[in-house]
């Protein structure tokens, strides 16, 4: 601001200048872990760890910021509680970084998009949770209370029935279907679970299946037999429920046929195994009164039939099925005569106690991931379980989600007495589940403004306060045709304060209508009402009929054609004589569920990876000039059962009988180089060594010969591929029910010719190579992927190129859509990857593609200068990569295999990449760079629970070059017994590959010599200084000051603080007032750097020597810089001479 008057002004012209301090060592750790893990004060999830931030670096300053993001770091126990060392899914990044946090506050950690969990192995595919709200039939905690009566014994005994699971097990594969005869035994009872109604079964004698309670049922249990042998006199009768019956000869198949079809619902035959004459009825009424339904009443006639046959006159009852609960005990003793019943006749205690039905019903939880009981007693009917549930209060006190079962689902009933009611049929064996909705019961009509014919009517039942029953039938009549006419009808029969026992007025039912003109009718306590048409169709004008009602026992959610919580009446229903035009509102609604003896789960999500434990499970299949067919149909002879698993070569087939040319043998003694495949051959080529003279000798003989992993062009090869999942019977989707379907067993596909669409192209390989189906075969890792085989991928069928391609272009339509899709890729040479490897490779794969695609951690703001995946030296290459789209800004720290040999020879043969191996790996080192540190071996320290794990030497090095920059500086070597001291580790070591135990190694001078000659650091023992980092080599192919590791970390430190330090320069002018600027703060730099031992010496160049007009008018300014960085003491010689005495006395003069 300029002065106008006299004052002062006093401006701050700030040309001042440093170069920022250096954040210090902080690392990027790059790790892999478990999904949605617990943070460390486990009250919630480590947001670290859920998928939506993957990829993402959080900078992290302390250890309980660590475990809060990340949880604290997982490593494997077995089941003893012993350290799994070496176990691919131990959290090895995690773990570094929180010791590195111990000395530090500073580190970026960035957690790949790999779930580790989903690797923990199984010998099954895994599924997801189920959806919340999931309701389950848990059938094998449930008891279903069917009592068999037994006349000789006058007992009871309790059955337990088979329970149908399965469409399979039903006859035409559909849940409407009776069990097939394979299944069960004569007088075994069963349930088909598979459908909503549950229908219990009997096996009868002639090894069928009759539905309990029905009319086949009561026709297969006599109600009278007479013995084999028995004779009668030809022309006597007997007379039963009052009909006469004339014998035609005197066999009982005389009687039989005399009986015919003549006594209403009265059958009779000879057993056609015992030759008894059995008599039935088949448990319907009939119009003789004085016999009762299901009852045969005998009466003596002319002659002496009835004693011949050894029948006493009398009434005879037949078989019956009860449905009561344990207080109403039938009393079907002898002592009883009107009540006595035949063998076979069946109590279903609806009750729990003493061994009765309890239908367990459970409802999941997602909050407690967890399924809980919900109550669900057995009920006749919805108006009966409202009046046990809520007697008081009708329905009003119920909650949403309350449930019951129903037996007896179509309300059969014999009528009044059982004395032919309106409905004939006696009850049936059977049980529904049903779920009350809440609040009060409407029905709203989809028709608008409807019209009517006045004086037609209709009648209303209703549920009420304290009454298991409906209240009458109560008629309404119509007094107009509008339809303000037909709730005026109804509501003109409404009295709220009416008896509860009124016979002609409603008390519950409410009609309005919306004024949209749609009719409501409303039971205002969610009760039940039923009602139906009796003169003309004024419900079904006002939209209310069997068209516009659901099904009894179903619900379509959403109709625009079916009216809300209105239903059919059950068939059984007797309200409307036998028209079956009634309808039902109530809020009890068919409930959804799945019934199954375990739990139920869901499909795996889209991408779920499953590592398959099965080491005894593959599916080789073999080309047979035109495809790749199963085993046996190419080599018939071969074992029935597949290739035999075992750790010693088979002597005969699995079945024991002799092998033969081309059968298979899984070697599973080396489960680190699985699978070793071996075929026999007759006539093997087989050397030995003549002992007596020591000469080899080469003859011809049986022998399993070891199949090349590595050939994928000769006959005697092996393809390893995906191929299929099913055969040819098992591939489709019949019921449509999606997913992968159930997988076909490996006997069933050794005959089977079926291939996915996706299969290798057999037309690229020769008549005899193999194919190892790594789809269906086990110890690898697969991904879960929806809609894999679909018509939108594999397009029409008939024409090239179109449909499933290896089954001649079949349509892919009626296949399972998804697939288990192996994830494991397959090694460099063809072959296969599998066990911990497949684990590890999936791992890897995922985190060289984090490193290779994050463009996050190649931004300037992410201040990291050192790069670590702990525990994968596979990530080297991909680390330098990152680093040098950084402009080398970091330095790498590189980890050894945890399970390399501690000798010489081990370590320079996978230093010097002797396996010719084409990536860093467990078989070689291929990678160089002047950025980086390789180090060996591993080390022992401790987790967070206390347990002692084997961790990589970058575990250690992270830690001590933390140390070393606490105490000195990046250029200072992290090296050796002052700087280079691990504190993190207890002693150094290897893992055995073959007993997975750790082994504690001193590394040697002679080994720490090999190791300095493939520029490998040795961490070693020292006795008085501990374990100790003893080298300083980085791993550069060439000769030069950057091949140590203090100065290769001078050489990022001073590009950091160079770019710093120029940056400001950025758009001033390219003078020499600017040169001289930027080289005076260059040299200000370099030479406190001289001061704190980094450099001898230092030049700086930046004038108009090196920046020639050429250059400016490029706009561009160089600084040159020359230093002469102090390299680190690695070679310390002391001679020592001995002198005779008073010799160097002598020297001194």
């Amino acid at each position: 601001m300029a002065l106008t008057s006299p004052g002062v002004e006093v401006s701050v012209i700030n040309e001042s200048f440093y170069v920022p301090s250096d954040a210090g060592t902080t690392p990027l750790f790059i790790v892999a872990s478990s999904q949605d893990k617990k943070n460390g004060a486990g009250d919630g999830t480590a947001t670290g760890t859920t998928t939506a931030t993957a990829n993402t670096a959080y900078l992290i300053s302390s250890q309980r910021e660590l475990t809060e993001t990340f949880g604290d770091p997982k490593f494997y126990t077995d089941s003893s509680g012993n350290s799994l060392n070496g176990y691919e899914l131990n959290e090895y990044g995690l773990q570094a970084a929180y010791s590195f946090l111990g000395v530090a506050n500073r580190a970026y950690v960035l957690r790949a998009n790999v779930n580790t969990a989903e690797l923990v192995g199984s010998a099954n595919p895994p599924t997801a949770r189920p959806a919340d709200g999931t309701y389950w039939f848990d059938l094998a905690s449930s008891s279903y209370g069917l009592f068999e009566w037994s006349k000789t014994n006058q007992t009871f005994t309790a059955q337990t029935p088979t329970l149908i699971t399965s469409l399979s097990d039903l006859v035409g594969g559909v849940s409407t279907g009776v069990p097939k005869t394979s299944i069960g035994v004569v007088g075994d009872y069963a349930i088909n679970t598979t459908h909503v109604t549950n229908k219990i079964y009997k096996k009868t004698a002639s090894n069928t299946w009759v539905h309990v309670g029905s009319t086949a049922w009561h026709e297969s249990l006599p109600v009278v037999t007479v013995a084999s042998g028995t004779t009668v006199s030809s022309g006597h009768k007997i007379t039963m429920n009052g009909v006469e019956i004339t014998f035609g000869g005197t066999a009982l198949s005389d009687v039989a046929t005399a009986i015919g079809s003549n006594v209403t619902n009265v059958t009779a035959s000879v057993n056609s195994t015992t030759g008894d004459l059995e008599i039935f009825h088949n448990g319907k009424f009939l119009g003789d009164s004085t016999g009762g339904a299901n009852t045969i009443r005998f009466e003596a006639n002319s002659g002496t039939g009835l004693a011949d046959l050894g029948i006493t006159a009398g009434v005879k009852n037949g078989v019956k099925f009860l449905q009561e609960s344990h207080t109403n005990r039938p009393t079907w003793d002898s002592a009883t005569t009107s009540e006595d019943r035949p063998d076979g006749s069946v109590w279903f205690k609806t009750t729990s106690a003493n061994s009765g039905a309890n239908l367990v019903a459970k409802l999941y939880s997602s909050a407690s991931a967890s399924f809980s009981q919900v109550a669900s007693p057995l009920f006749a009917n919805n108006h009966t379980a409202i009046f046990n549930l809520d007697p008081t209060n009708g329905g009003t006190s119920l909650t949403a989600g309350t449930l019951y079962a129903q037996f007896n689902v179509t309300e059969e009933s014999m009528g009044a007495n059982d004395l032919g009611g309106a409905d004939s049929t006696p009850n049936v064996g059977d049980f529904q589940f049903f779920r009350y909705e809440g609040g009060t019961t409407k029905v709203t009509s989809l028709v608008t403004s409807p019209t009517f014919t006045s004086s037609e009517t209709f009648v209303i039942q209703e549920s009420r306060k304290n009454s298991s029953s409906l209240s009458s039938a109560i008629t309404v009549t119509l007094g107009g045709t509008g339809a303000d006419d037909f709730v005026a009808a109804v509501n003109a029969k409404v009295n709220a304060s009416a008896s509860a026992t009124s016979t002609t007025e409603l008390i519950n039912v409410r009609a309005s209508k919306l004024t949209t003109g749609e009719i409501v009718l409303e039971h205002v306590l969610g009760g039940e009402i039923r009602m139906f048409d009796t003169s003309g169709t004024p419900l079904a004008d006002a939209g209310f009929s069997a068209t516009t009602a659901h099904s009894y026992g179903t619900f379509t959610a959403n109709s625009s054609t079916l009216v809300d919580n209105l239903y059919d009446l059950p068939t059984g229903e007797s309200l409307d004589s036998s028209a079956n035009t009634g309808i039902m509102a109530t809020n009890f609604k068919r409930l959804s569920y799945t019934a199954s003896t375990s739990s139920p789960t869901q499909e795996p999500a889209d991408g779920t990876l499953w590592y398959d434990t099965s080491i005894d499970e593959a599916d080789i299949m073999v080309h047979n000039g035109t495809t790749f067919v199963g085993y046996l149909t190419a080599y018939s002879s071969t074992d029935p059962n597949g290739p035999q698993f075992s750790a010693t070569a088979p002597t005969t087939q699995s079945d024991g009988t002799a092998l033969v040319d081309n059968d298979l043998w899984i070697d599973t003694s080396d489960l680190e180089n699985y699978p070793k495949i071996y075929k026999y051959n007759t006539s093997a080529t087989l050397s030995s060594t003549n002992t007596a003279n020591q000469v080899a000798v080469t003859t011809t003989g049986a022998a399993f010969e070891l199949v090349d992993k590595s050939d994928q062009t000769t006959e005697d090869g092996i393809v390893f591929a995906d191929a299929r999942l099913h055969t040819a019977a098992d591939k489709a989707d019949s019921l449509s029910t999606g997913g992968a379907g159930t997988f076909s067993t490996i006997k069933d596909l050794l005959s089977d010719g079926f291939l996915d669409p996706d299969a290798p192209d057999p037309t690229l390989f020769p008549q005899g190579i193999l194919l190892w189906n790594t789809r269906r075969s086990g110890y690898n890792v697969k991904e879960y992927k929806n809609n894999y085989i679909t018509t939108t991928k594999y397009p029409g069928s008939g024409s090239a190129g179109l449909g499933n391609v290896r089954q001649s272009n079949e349509s892919v339509a009626t296949y399972f859509p998804d697939r288990w899709v192996t994830k494991s890729s397959n090694n460099a040479d063809g072959s296969g990857s599998f066990g911990r490897k497949a684990q590890r490779k999936v791992i890897v794969e995922q985190l060289k593609s984090e490193i290779d695609t994050n463009q996050a951690i190649r931004e300037d703001q992410r201040g990291y200068n050192v790069i670590a995946v702990p525990g994968y030296p596979e990530l080297i290459q991909n680390m330098i990569n990152l680093n040098t789209d950084r402009n080398n800004t970091a330095f790498v720290v590189g980890d050894t295999p945890l399970r390399l040999q501690g000798t010489s020879t081990a370590i320079q043969n996978y230093a010097n990449n002797t396996a010719g191996a084409l990536d860093n790996g467990e078989d070689g080192l291929v990678s160089a760079s002047e950025y980086l540190g390789v180090f060996y071996p591993s080390g022992l320290t401790t987790d967070n629970t206390g347990k002692s794990i084997v961790v990589p030497p970058s575990h250690m090095m992270l830690r001590t070059l933390a140390n070393n920059d606490n105490i000195a500086f990046p250029w200072f070597a992290p090296s050796g017994t002052r700087r280079g001291v691990i504190d993190n580790a207890t002693s150094v070591g290897f893992i055995n590959a073959t007993s997975g135990e750790f082994e504690a190694i001193s590394v040697t001078e002679s080994v720490r010599d090999s190791m300095h000659e493939v520029k490998i650091n040795p961490i070693t023992f020292f006795a008085g200084a501990g374990i100790v980092n003893f080298g300083n080599l980085t791993k550069t192919s060439g000769s030069s000051a950057l091949d140590r590791i203090n100065v290769s970390r001078l050489a990022v430190y001073l590009r950091t603080q160079l770019d710093a330090i120029a940056k400001p320069f950025i758009f001033e002018p390219n003078d020499e007032l600017t040169r001289n600027e930027i080289k005076q703060a260059v040299e200000s730099f370099l030479l406190e750097l001289v001061g704190q031992r980094a450099l001898f010496d230092f030049l700086v160049v930046c004038d108009d020597t090196n920046n020639t007009p050429t250059r400016i008018d490029r706009n561009e300014l160089y600084v040159d810089i020359a230093i002469e960085p102090i390299k680190s003491v690695e070679f310390i010689f002391i001679p020592l001479r001995i002198k005779n005495t008073g010799e160097i006395a002598k020297l001194g003069n």
